[in-house]
């Protein structure tokens, strides 16, 4: 296969992911909250990623892991895949779709820090400089200089979502000296995630409310098409395209998920934006593909030795 079908894998799993700004902003004008919106994505991905891995792995005997693997996949589930839509719709719902989506991406620079302590990897002037234009670019794109959706609270929500995100690789890196089948990993995530929403959204208040709504028919539907469109499919692509692209790579295509929430957000639900934003949200884009390249340059000189 050629390498742009795999380029174009990661790009459309992006996009995928971006367009959940609709999809949230459907159902909070519908009435249901961000834990509600949460409970719904996660529990529709768990639902058909673990019937996946059953017929594929022909039953049960997938899931026998040894019990860190599967308490790494419960602490990833918890507090990354649970935490960070949570966190992530929180932020959409506080502030926009742009700002939400570019906040999460801040994802990379946690995982620097965090490289820094427990890795011992060396601080260069690269690495700050990189670091203060994210923090810049967050502020402009907050809206604290102009007023727009300059919600505090929702910042934080955003960049909470951010670290939640980083925690993933961490948690998958320490699982795959266990294991090496990421379906399974996934869908473990996904299934820890969803009883993880049981103690934030109840779950009876949740199908009481969609069998009263009067559209539920279409509410359903939109449940279905949410976590298959959101998380199933996004997946599927993204780790096939990893199948033909470096990660590092990957990392820099799937730039398309906070584009498309931007675009989508601005034409499709109207929300507001300035030259303030708009500068903010590509200096944070400038910092984080710099990263990026930074990380590959880093890689290659590793390889040439």
């Amino acid at each position: 296969m050629k390498k742009s079908f795999y380029v174009l894998y990661i790009l459309l799993a992006g996009v995928l992911w971006g367009s959940s700004c609709i999809f949230v902003g459907f159902l909070s004008d519908a009435g249901f909250s961000a834990t509600q919106c949460t409970a719904i994505r996660i529990t529709t991905a768990a639902i058909i990623l673990n019937l996946a891995v059953i017929i594929k792995g022909r039953g049960f005997k997938a899931y026998k892991l040894p019990i860190p693997a599967l308490l790494l996949a419960a602490a990833s589930g918890i507090f990354s895949v649970l935490s960070m839509c949570v966190f992530y719709y929180y932020c959409m719902l506080r502030t926009t779709a742009a700002v939400s989506a570019i906040l999460l991406y801040t994802a990379p620079f946690f995982v620097m820090i965090m490289s820094l302590i427990f890795f011992g990897e060396k601080l260069s002037v690269k690495k700050i400089a990189v670091f203060i234009t994210a923090l810049v670019g967050c502020a402009l794109a907050s809206g604290i200089v102009s007023g727009v959706s300059g919600d505090s609270l929702g910042i934080i929500f955003g960049i909470l979502s951010g670290l939640s995100y980083s925690l993933y690789g961490i948690f998958a890196s320490f699982y795959m000296k266990y294991s090496s089948d990421t379906l399974t990993y996934s869908a473990l995530n996904f299934a820890f995630a969803a009883i993880g929403t049981l103690f934030l959204s109840n779950p009876l208040v949740l199908v009481s409310e969609t069998l009263a709504a009067p559209n539920k028919l279409i509410l359903i539907l939109v449940f279905v098409i949410f976590g298959v469109s959101n998380a199933v499919l996004p997946f599927t692509l993204y780790t096939k395209g990893l199948k033909g692209v470096r990660p590092d790579v990957a990392s820099i295509l799937a730039f398309s998920e906070p584009l498309t929430a931007a675009v989508l957000g601005i034409a499709v639900l109207r929300q507001p934006s300035d030259i303030f934003q708009i500068l903010g949200i590509l200096l944070v884009t400038l910092a984080i593909v710099t990263l990026n390249i930074n990380i590959n340059l880093n890689i290659k000189k590793k390889k040439s030795k």
